[in-house]
């Protein structure tokens, strides 16, 4: 078996099933070795390695497995950069592979091979793991350290440049070793049920570590058990958005019902929530002083996060929702908090539904529940977290979280599809859309049931409200009298061979209706005068949110 051949095979042993990426000279032995593989599995050609490393990230992302994408030495990796920190922004599992053909240069010497550099050293700030294998010793120990790193503990993206000549050795005999995993601590839980007992009006706030620690549906099946109410972050409203116990997501631009209902707890619980808040500012600083905080995390250097009045356990999140699942816990008598989060849920829960989440709530409608949904960088993606948390959507939803890479969505659209083999529609804007546009060709190309639906306000509506904000009186850039164009979608669709559909067209297209999630290109106009909201503005109470209740409304609300 030679190194590509192993490689190949390890990959398929761990569960990956798609590869991602565009040939190069040094990575085609492994190309090949992977083709003769299909259908176990399959590399794809995209026409970008940026979006490669994306659908790596969406590949994973919507299904836990370990992502894979490769490109070619130089500016083939250059182009996995954002992408690879994407991935570590968001702690996606995601291994990168690129290959070398000689020693990057001396120290004090910019160039002495052409595309030839210390990609380690590039890498090494934005990878859980990062090597460069010249050995053929190093080839199946350092493989599987990096694979473990990626999917294991806080999981993260890991990076492996192989040497281009030992991709036809045979590796020797004895040689496939397994490298030992470390065990994740132990904690007791009798703090967390007896504060809960003690609470008058605790809260469940969770993150994405609930969808990186595979606890999804234990989850769900313990929020049936709890007679808590449950609030998120934005990126994790799908997890129990359609449950009777959630109310929404916190923060800057959250469901107002969540805030109010954060502002009032004695008692916090996070479960794969970082507590990313400013916790020194006028917004959040009440509730942390207010509120016992139980945070539980697997990554112990997010505990150097300063949170005030926290007590802090490190764990794996998976093994403690089983627990609480398996074990018939008495929580205590929260009754009457439950109809104080009713009420708030039903006093608010058609705030901040301008036109534009009104029509997503309607597309949305007629989405099937197995469908993915993916979102792109921009309004777009606050308008569709709004629509799913107003239609209380269950379909599992991505997101590009902390890295916020524009021209995302394609990418992880196309990975998306292949992890699950299952319808996906993508909410782009019109500028993310032209930042991979070259992607309609690979989804026309291979008849990939994605519906892409552009939401089109002709203008970078973030920038330029963040343009705006910030003192200056005129955009630049961002408007089409300031610079910034997009194209005519119709016939851009048309280009790409893609059926195009204008949003009004729908209600009349009933055969559309019946299947949204196929080979589409849908246009969804915006007002470009449509800024965000709500907002909070900075020396606000996080419940006091703009645009501004009526102040009779408000404070009757706040005093629940």
């Amino acid at each position: 078996m030679t190194v590509a051949e192993y490689i190949v095979e390890h990959l398929i042993n761990i569960g990956v099933t798609d590869l991602f990426g565009i040939p190069g000279g040094v990575v085609l032995d492994f190309l090949y070795a992977a083709e003769a593989r299909k259908p176990v599995i399959t590399p794809h050609l995209t026409y970008h390695e940026q979006t490669a490393g994306f659908a790596a990230c969406g590949y994973a992302q919507s299904s836990g497995k370990l992502g894979v994408a490769y490109a070619t030495k130089g500016p083939g990796f250059t182009n996995l950069l954002t992408p690879m920190a994407d991935a570590y922004y968001d702690s996606i599992p995601v291994l990168f592979i690129t290959s070398h053909s000689s020693a990057p240069s001396p120290k004090g010497i910019r160039t002495m091979t052409d595309q030839e550099m210390d990609t380690c050293d590039v890498v090494r700030s934005f990878t859980k793991y990062a090597v460069r294998i010249d050995t053929i010793e190093d080839v199946v120990p350092q493989v599987s350290k990096a694979c473990l790193a990626a999917i294991g503990g806080r999981k993260g993206p890991v990076f492996v440049d192989v040497n281009t000549k030992l991709w036809n050795e045979p590796l020797p005999v004895g040689s496939f070793r397994a490298v030992a995993t470390e065990e994740m601590l132990d904690m007791s839980m009798d703090d967390t049920i007896s504060q809960i007992r003690a609470a008058k009006r605790p809260v469940i706030l969770i993150g994405d570590g609930i969808n990186q620690a595979d606890a999804r549906n234990d989850f769900r099946e313990l929020s049936k058990k709890l007679n808590l109410p449950i609030v998120s972050s934005r990126f994790t409203h799908d997890i129990v958005g359609y449950m009777p116990n959630y109310y929404g997501y916190v923060g800057s631009h959250g469901i107002r019902c969540a805030n109010f209902i954060l502002s009032k707890a004695d008692l916090i619980i996070a479960l794969g929530n970082r507590l990313n808040f400013p916790v020194h500012s006028p917004s959040y600083e009440p509730i942390v002083k207010q509120a016992k905080i139980i945070r539980y995390e697997i990554d112990e250097t997010e505990l150097l996060r300063d949170i005030p009045n926290s007590q802090p356990y490190v764990t794996d999140i998976q093994h403690l929702i089983k627990k609480l699942v398996t074990n018939n816990y008495d929580f205590g008598d929260h009754s009457e908090w439950m109809r104080t989060c009713d009420y708030l849920y039903e006093e608010l829960k058609n705030e901040d539904c301008p036109d534009v989440v009104l029509s997503l709530a309607s597309l949305l409608h007629h989405i099937s529940e197995e469908s993915i949904l993916v979102t792109d960088i921009g309004n777009n993606e606050f308008w569709v977290s709004r629509a799913c948390v107003l239609n209380r959507q269950k379909n599992r939803t991505l997101y590009s979280k902390s890295f916020c890479a524009l021209g995302n969505g394609l990418g992880k659209a196309i990975g998306a599809y292949y992890a699950t083999r299952k319808p996906v529609v993508c909410f782009i804007g019109d500028q993310g859309l032209q930042m991979n546009i070259q992607e309609l060709q690979f989804i026309s190309q291979h008849q990939l049931p994605i519906a892409i639906v552009v939401l089109n306000n002709k203008t970078s509506g973030m920038i330029k409200d963040r343009e705006l904000a910030t003192g200056h009186t005129t955009p630049l850039h961002t408007t089409s009298d300031s610079g910034y164009l997009a194209p005519d979608l119709d016939k851009l669709a048309n280009a790409y061979g893609i059926q195009y559909l204008h949003f009004r067209e729908l209600p009349e297209n009933k055969t559309v209706l019946s299947k949204i999630a196929s080979l589409l290109l849908i246009e969804l106009p915006v007002d470009p005068n449509l800024s965000l909201s709500p907002s909070l503005p900075k020396q606000n109470v996080c419940q006091n949110l703009t645009p501004y209740l009526d102040s009779e409304k408000y404070n009757y609300l706040d005093q629940l």
